[in-house]
Parts: C-alpha cells; sequence; structure tokens
C-alpha cells in the first residue's frame, strides 16, 4: 500500500487562534490611527500572510506602514511566549484524531503562515509535535496559496500528491492544495464558512475533528 499523508493548516484548524489575532491585530491597527477593523472583515482575512491581513484591512496605510504593523505583531507574540503565555486553545477533539490517523498509517504534516517560534510554541505546550513527521511555517519558504510548501512536505515524504490530502479552514488553504495538485478538505469550526470552502475546491467539509479521519480514508482510501 502507497503511503498516505495529512497535511494540517495551523490557525483556524487545529488551534483556536482568533481572539488572540484579533485583539494583537486591533491594537495594532488602531495604535497607527487607524478606526478599528470590522470584525467579520478581520476574521476573513485570517489564513493570509500577516502583511496582506494588513494590507485589506488598512488599505490606505501604505507599504511602509503595514512592514511596520507586521513587525509589531511578531513582537507582540514573542513578548507574550517570554512571559509564559500559554498556547492557543486546541480545538475540541484535534489529539484524538492525530491518534487515529496515526495508528491507521496516515503521515502527518503541517503547513502555515504562522511564524516558527509561534508554532513550535503551541506544538511544545499540548505535546502535540510527535504527531507530525514535518512542519512547515511562514519562516520557511514562501507562504500559502503558494504550492511550495506543499510540494517540500510530498518530496521529504516520498507520498505522491494523489496520496495526499490537506486540511484546512479557510479558502487560502484550498488554494494551496489546487495549486499544489493535492485534495483539499475542509473544516467548519475554523474561521471561513463551509459553503465558501465548497465552492472554492474543497472535496468535503467535516463537521467536527472526530469526522476527519473518516473523510480522509473516504478520499484518500487506507493507508495499510
Amino acid at each position: 500500500m502507497s503511503l498516505r499523508l495529512v497535511i494540517f493548516d495551523f490557525d483556524g484548524t487545529i488551534v483556536d487562534s482568533h481572539t488572540r489575532i484579533a485583539r494583537v491585530m486591533t491594537d495594532v491597527i488602531v495604535g497607527h490611527g487607524f478606526a478599528a477593523p470590522d470584525p467579520a472583515e478581520l476574521k476573513a482575512a485570517i489564513g493570509l500572510p500577516v502583511i496582506k491581513m494588513y494590507e485589506l484591512l488598512t488599505p490606505e496605510a501604505g507599504p511602509e506602514t503595514w512592514s511596520t504593523m507586521r513587525d509589531q505583531q511578531v513582537a507582540h507574540g514573542a513578548k507574550l511566549r517570554e512571559s509564559g503565555g500559554g498556547p492557543e486553545p486546541l480545538f475540541p477533539g484535534a489529539l484524538e484524531a492525530f491518534g487515529v490517523l496515526e495508528e491507521a498509517g496516515h503521515l502527518l504534516a503541517i503547513t502555515t503562515n504562522k511564524g516558527r517560534p509561534g508554532l513550535d510554541h503551541d506544538l511544545i505546550g499540548h505535546d502535540m509535535a510527535r504527531f507530525f513527521v514535518t512542519t512547515r511555517s511562514a519562516h520557511d519558504g514562501h507562504l500559502k496559496p503558494h504550492p511550495d510548501a506543499v510540494h517540500d512536505i510530498l518530496a521529504k515524504t516520498g507520498v505522491e500528491a494523489a496520496n495526499c490530502v490537506l486540511v484546512g479552514d479557510t479558502e487560502t488553504d484550498v488554494l494551496t492544495a489546487t495549486n499544489a495538485g493535492v485534495k483539499a478538505l475542509g473544516v467548519a469550526w475554523g474561521y471561513h464558512a463551509p459553503e465558501s470552502l465548497l465552492k472554492a475546491g474543497a472535496v468535503a467539509v467535516a463537521s467536527s475533528f472526530n469526522q476527519l479521519p473518516l473523510l480522509v480514508e473516504e478520499h484518500l482510501g487506507s493507508a495499510r
């Protein structure tokens, strides 16, 4: 049986980072003298590279200010970690689903536009790095929706694109999968509506982490 690979997005798929991201971005934007962003627009922007989020939310700001905003957000995350801030909360059933997928013989990986320090902080804090054979962060190459991260993970694991699925909560994740030539599975508990994920090209949307292993087997087949 050929190897099977499940690549996960992180923010909005594994951890519920919306509250922390929204608070920091709002503080940064307001601190630069702009109006607080519309909460729905901010939530819809999650999943894009950070600087792209600021471009969407403050189109009048300009490149230099967007770069400064991004740096301020990165600095806030570092300060939080240094002060002993805990990991962002997991969505219910995440660890159990990873265990089921691993037991079924699937390889697991992560590709995220989150920075490496924040990713590692959460992986260690929840003792879940052990589930993933490799991870790609914003510090490791092109950002999603560029397909480079997926192609790199496929090369490292020796898995063919036809035997891989990317699991994510945003249209950016679905586009990444499409660009890389792999299937996309959406999740209903994240930051974009299930119908938008299906319209973007997801083959299915999981309603819960408990359902996810069944959908993976349905669209990838057994790894045993």
